[in-house]
């Protein structure tokens, strides 16, 4: 546990920094246990750093980094178009003033392109994590929605048709009813890239002639001549 979270006083806080701290040392916990389970512990799973801090000194704003095999975009414009995969993937979620409240979600948005669709992949709301969270209530916790949005990146969760909430991209919700569905695209393994080969192995070995073998018998052959 981040001994930085401790040295608040629970007492002393407003109700809303109170939920702050709470939400914060979830968060923290959560990703705690990831980095110890990691066979990496440099690459945890899922991990966050703090970008804004309010005057307390509580986090308003987070940057949360998945590493898990996700879809980021599709090969070509001639269906059926295939996924590309990807495997780091950079969310910021925004907490507003308001926050918690009916109207004070936080915001999710995704700065790394994901191909998903109740993720935004392009326009002015690019990156925008529709989580629905009006249904699950403005008691849902950080934690849980940044599980959620895991789900999401695995494809263990989506809403692709086109009925209530609605898919948040209908580009992509059209690929994966009618391309990545039929082929079962949307269900993949969680593999891990394959290393990236040296340099100097990708080269290939340019042949040299061998040096000619220097035996005292030439030496004194040289000079005498």
């Amino acid at each position: 546990m981040n001994e930085v979270i401790n040295k608040f006083d629970l007492k002393k806080l407003s109700p809303r920094d109170a939920c702050l701290w709470k939400e914060w040392k979830e968060l923290d916990s959560l990703c705690s246990k990831r980095k110890a389970n990691s066979a990496n512990p440099r690459e945890p799973s899922i991990s966050y750093i703090i970008r804004k801090k309010n005057a307390m000194g509580l986090p308003t704003e987070y940057e949360i980094w998945y590493r898990v095999k996700s879809i980021i975009g599709v090969k070509g414009s001639v269906a059926p178009r295939e996924p590309i995969f990807g495997y780091l993937h950079k969310m910021s979620i925004v907490l507003p003033n308001n926050y918690p409240s009916a109207d004070g979600n936080p915001i999710f948005t995704f700065r790394t392109d994901i191909w998903h669709p109740n993720i935004r992949y392009s326009g002015s709301f690019k990156g925008h994590v529709c989580l629905n969270s009006k249904d699950m209530g403005v008691m849902a916790s950080l934690k849980s929605l940044v599980l959620r949005v895991e789900q999401y990146l695995k494809y263990n969760d989506y809403h692709a048709q086109n009925v209530y909430p609605y898919p948040e991209d209908q580009n992509v919700a059209e690929w994966v009813r009618e391309e990545a569905e039929p082929n079962g695209w949307t269900r993949f393994p969680q593999d891990k890239p394959e290393p990236e080969s040296p340099e100097n192995e990708s080269k290939p070995a340019v042949a040299t002639s061998p040096e000619p073998k220097v035996t005292p018998e030439k030496i004194r052959r040289v000079l005498t001549i």
